[in-house]
C-alpha cells in the first residue's frame, strides 16, 4: 500500500522496534501540538519525514502529563526533539484534531509486526476527548492567542444539537450535522416534525448552517428548516413546516397537497439555490402523480435543439370561471392552407367583379351570375373545413 511505503521509506519515527505485548497494553493521552495536512503543514520538513500525503492526518503529539507548561512552537526542533507521531486508528471515519486537542493515544502492532521476528508496534490515535462537551473544538491551548490552524476560524456561537431518546447525531466543527432520529411526540414543543405520526418512527436530517435562534449561549440549537441556510429532510410520516416561496398556488386541475400539511414518506431539498448537474447523461424525474413546476418569476425552458411536449392533452393557462371548459388551438399548417384557399377563390371572384358590364342597362351582368352561382358552394365546403383545424391535442383559456 503506498501509505505503509511512503512510512517505511522515511525515518523510522513511529516506534516500531518495541516488542509487543497484547495482554499489557495501555491507552495514555496525548496532547496534540502538529497535525499534518498539506505541504507546509505543520512544516514542509515535518510533512516530507512521515511520507508526504500518504502521512495527512498523522498528529505529532506530546504526553498529556508531560506537556503540562510546554509552550507551543511550530518548529522543526521543536516537533523532531519534543514530540511523538501517531496515525489515525481508523481510516474510514478520518475526525483530525485540531492544535492543543487532547487524544487517545494506543500502540498496537506496526504494518510490518508479521515480516519480522520480533513484533513491532506503531502509534495510533483514536477520538478527540471531549472536554468541554463543544462539537467546535476541545483544544486546552496554554496560549488562548495561538491558532488551533492554519486555516481553523473559531465562531463562538456554534453549539450541540438537541438531543432526544433514541438518535445519533454526528456534528461537524461549522454549524453541520445530520441527525439519525425518529418521532418523539413528548417533545412536539421543541422539535417540527413531532406533532404527527407514532413515536419511533424515523427521520433523517442532514443540515449546512444551522441557524440560531435563541440567544443564550447555553441553549442548544434544534433543526428550523425554514431558517437553515440548506438542509436535506427525509421523513417517514412526520409533518414539515415548510413554507415555499409560493405556497398559495395549487394547481387546480391537480390539486396537489401543500407540502407543509404532507404526512406520507417524502425527501426535502431546501436552500437558496438548488442545482441538478448530469455530467454525461439525462436528468431524470418521475412521479408517480403529478409533477408541479412553481414559481413568483419566470420558468424557462431553453435546449439547443428543441422543446419537445407530449401529452393526451396539453393546457395552456386555465379559465378562472370554468376550470373545466377550454378552447382548443388551430392547427397552424392546416389554418395556413385553409386561409390560402379562401384568398384564391376571394381573388378569384373579384376579378370577375372587375371584368363584370351591364348592356343594354337594366339587364343582369351575368358575369356577377356566374361568379356568384361558382362561390357560393366553395364558401360552403370551407365551412366544412373548419372543425379539423381545432387542435385535438392542445387547449388554452
Amino acid at each position: 500500500m503506498a501509505f505503509k511505503e511512503g512510512v517505511n521509506s522515511g525515518n523510522n519515527s513511529f516506534s516500531r522496534n518495541n516488542s509487543f505485548s497484547s495482554g499489557g497494553n495501555k491507552a495514555i493521552v496525548g496532547k496534540v501540538y502538529g497535525v499534518i495536512t498539506t505541504l507546509n503543514t505543520p512544516t514542509k520538513k515535518q510533512f516530507e519525514k512521515f511520507g508526504g500525503y500518504n502521512a495527512v492526518g498523522t498528529v505529532l503529539y506530546i504526553e498529556y502529563n508531560s506537556s503540562k507548561n510546554i509552550k507551543e512552537e511550530n518548529t522543526d526542533d521543536f516537533f523532531d526533539n519534543k514530540c511523538t507521531p501517531a496515525i489515525p486508528l481508523n481510516s474510514n471515519v478520518l475526525d483530525y484534531p485540531l492544535i492543543g486537542e487532547l487524544v487517545q493515544i494506543t500502540s498496537v502492532p506496526s504494518e510490518d509486526s508479521q515480516s519480522t521476528q520480533i513484533s513491532t508496534i506503531a502509534n495510533y490515535y483514536g477520538h478527540v476527548i471531549n472536554l468541554y462537551n463543544n462539537p467546535q473544538h476541545n483544544s486546552q491551548t496554554t496560549n488562548p492567542n495561538a491558532p488551533l490552524g492554519d486555516s481553523f476560524v473559531e465562531n463562538g456561537d456554534i453549539r450541540n444539537l438537541i438531543s432526544f431518546q433514541g438518535d445519533r447525531i454526528y456534528q461537524g466543527r461549522k454549524g453541520n450535522g445530520i441527525r439519525l432520529g425518529s418521532t418523539a411526540k413528548k417533545y412536539s414543543d421543541i422539535n417540527e416534525w413531532s406533532t404527527v405520526g407514532k413515536d419511533g418512527d424515523p427521520i433523517t436530517i442532514m443540515v449546512n448552517g444551522y441557524v440560531t435562534t435563541n440567544k443564550d449561549p447555553s441553549v442548544p440549537n434544534v433543526e428550523e428548516i425554514n431558517k437553515e441556510l440548506s438542509s436535506i429532510y427525509m421523513s417517514s410520516t412526520q409533518i414539515l413546516p415548510l413554507l415555499p416561496d409560493r405556497n398559495d398556488i395549487v394547481n387546480p386541475f391537480t390539486k396537489p397537497i401543500l407540502p407543509n400539511k404532507y404526512f406520507y414518506p417524502q425527501l426535502i431539498l431546501n436552500s437558496d439555490r438548488v442545482t441538478i448537474n448530469s455530467k454525461r447523461d439525462e436528468v431524470m424525474i418521475y412521479a408517480k402523480t403529478n409533477i408541479e413546476l412553481n414559481t413568483n418569476n419566470i420558468i424557462n425552458l431553453n435546449a439547443g435543439d428543441r422543446v419537445h411536449l407530449n401529452s393526451k392533452e396539453i393546457l395552456l393557462g386555465t379559465n378562472p370561471k370554468n376550470n373545466s371548459l377550454y378552447e382548443p388551438v388551430l392547427l397552424g399548417l392546416a389554418t395556413i392552407d385553409f386561409l390560402l384557399d379562401m384568398i384564391t377563390e376571394l381573388s378569384t371572384f373579384t376579378s370577375k367583379l372587375q371584368a363584370a358590364t351591364s348592356s343594354p342597362q337594366g339587364t343582369p351582368i351575368t358575369g356577377i351570375n356566374s361568379a356568384a352561382a361558382s362561390f357560393g358552394p366553395k364558401l360552403t365546403s370551407m365551412i366544412d373545413k373548419l372543425e379539423p383545424l381545432l387542435s385535438k391535442q392542445t387547449f388554452t383559456s
